[in-house]
């Protein structure tokens, strides 16, 4: 099952496919946003805030609420590993931290790039890679969000 949802299209997992022009070009919402890390983070600083940023509301309050709730908890029959979803959103778990408090939830991308919000401390983290690490826990990803919760 692995392989089907990781080849089908062929070469669609590749590295060799995510650095061309085709598919930054290419519509897949759930494998190929592109943002850099202050981009990112904007838009997780509005989700930490309840969903509204400088007096704009992204997201009704409500909406994020839903969206953060755990819709499905436990071992992922493709990654082989435990997993805790919202609708959209990855929500923080031992194997996947974002952070240390249980209220965050965001995203891991390719390689080690990661995108979160903490409504328990208002933090909004973006972290983008200048090249593809084949981890979502990369060492550098951890180092970072050790290093920015130190400062609170």
């Amino acid at each position: 099952m692995m392989a089907s949802a990781y080849t089908n299209p062929s070469g669609i997992s590749s590295l060799g496919v995510y650095n061309t022009d085709g598919w930054r070009q290419t519509v897949a919402p759930s494998a190929n946003g592109f943002g850099t890390a202050k981009g990112i983070a904007r838009i997780y600083n509005a989700l930490a805030h309840c969903g509204t940023i400088n007096g704009y509301e992204v997201i009704k309050q409500s909406t994020l609420e839903e969206a953060r709730r755990i819709q499905c908890e436990g071992i992922d029959k493709i990654l082989h590993r435990e997993i805790r979803w919202g609708l959209g959103f990855q929500l923080t778990h031992p194997n996947r931290p974002m952070g240390p408090n249980p209220n965050s939830f965001g995203h891991f991308g390719n390689g080690g790039s990661l995108g979160f919000a903490d409504p328990d401390t208002k933090l909004a983290f973006g972290y983008t890679l200048n090249r593809i690490v084949r981890d979502w826990g990369s060492p550098q990803n951890k180092a970072l969000m050790k290093a920015v919760y130190s400062c609170l």
